[in-house]
């Protein structure tokens, strides 16, 4: 056994660099949190706006091609993704800066009326991706229970 003077701080359970040190090491569950960081994805500037009949939503998504994309809704949430890939040429590079995201994203959107499924549509121009969801009206989602 170690002196406790000589002891590394992540082997203590009290240090806050234990989880760090969990981190490097392969069979601890924190690691699996680490391998699992290739998949996170990033979430695109969105904007949604609900008129008299409609939901829209906007995503700033440029660089893409509109089948690239991927737009579901179940009436409740609408979710957007995909994958942009990186815009630098091979070859080596000395960045200087780097701010423009690429890689695999999503955003789902609560939406803040219930609307159609059935009746979205979506059009995306010049990096610009607009959904437009037809909201229904209270008639066509409350329904009266009769009681035996």
């Amino acid at each position: 056994m170690k002196p406790d003077h000589l002891r590394l701080a992540a082997e203590d359970e009290r240090d806050p660099m234990r989880e760090l040190h969990d981190l490097l090491r392969r069979d601890s569950p924190a690691a699996s949190r680490l391998r699992m960081s290739s998949e996170l994805t990033w979430e695109p500037p969105t904007d949604v706006v609900e008129t008299a009949d409609e939901i829209v939503v906007s995503v700033d998504i440029a660089g893409m091609e509109g089948k690239e994309i991927s737009v579901v809704t179940d009436g409740a949430v609408l979710r957007v993704r995909g994958t942009r890939r990186g815009a630098a040429a091979p070859g080596v590079k000395h960045f200087h800066q780097i701010e423009i995201r690429s890689g695999p994203f999503e955003r789902a959107i609560v939406l803040p009326s219930r609307v159609d499924p059935a009746k979205v549509s979506a059009q995306y121009t010049k990096g610009l991706l607009e959904v437009r969801i037809r909201k229904l009206a209270p008639s066509e989602y409350v329904k009266r229970v009769k009681i035996d």
